[in-house]
């Protein structure tokens, strides 16, 4: 930079006061945007052949600590900790005694999602727990509801070049897995006795 500099519209000579920089890097480096983050967790089971609806995988989605999940007989909601336990479990111990657990293996997804995306995605389940709709294979499914929320948010979860609907549990866990979203995978396998996962 000269001391002088000469305006081009007025010909008058211009003498810099003081020197500013604006930026603490250079011009060329990216520059880092910081932006709110908070986070859900979309956690995909194994099939079992002996489970109605259940024999293509399970998938179901916790927003801290509360699970969210379309089963065949109803759309769940409830405490994550005792819900992965029960999927996990061989037998579940409750106050009316025991029951047989589901006993398969699941695999957890940290997604990271800003705080309207959070919000928007539990407005969504809240509204459709409440509608309750009747569950349906093609169209109403465990998979399909969660893949629905996820991109309502703008976070795919299907891959664009298959059919729109089904979305298996398998295809859900594919796309998130290499999803720019994806924080952590987890793995509870059968017997799980950890706690919730919704404290990150």
């Amino acid at each position: 930079m000269t001391d002088r500099l000469v305006s081009p519209s007025t010909g008058k000579t211009l003498i810099p006061l003081a020197k500013r920089t604006t930026t603490p890097t250079p011009a060329d480096a990216p520059k880092p945007v910081h932006v709110a983050r908070e986070f859900i967790e979309v956690v995909v089971f194994d099939g079992r052949l002996a489970s109605r609806g259940s024999q293509f995988g399970h998938a179901a989605v916790e927003i801290d600590g509360t699970v969210y999940s379309r089963a065949p007989s109803t759309y769940f909601k409830g405490s994550y900790t005792k819900y992965l336990r029960s999927n996990t479990a061989l037998v579940v111990e409750g106050a009316e005694g025991s029951r047989p657990g589901m006993f398969r293996d699941a695999v957890g997804l940290k997604m990271w999602v800003s705080p309207r995306e959070k919000k928007l995605i539990r407005d969504e389940l809240e509204r459709r727990v409440a509608a309750d709709s009747k569950y349906s294979l093609f169209g109403n499914s465990c998979s399909s509801n969660v893949a629905d929320v996820l991109e309502l948010a703008g976070i795919m979860a299907h891959d664009p070049r298959g059919f729109q609907t089904p979305v298996t549990p398998v295809e859900l866990l594919a796309v998130l897995e290499k999803s720019n979203r994806l924080v952590q995978r987890r793995f509870y396998g059968k017997g799980y006795e950890g706690g919730a996962s919704g404290n990150w």
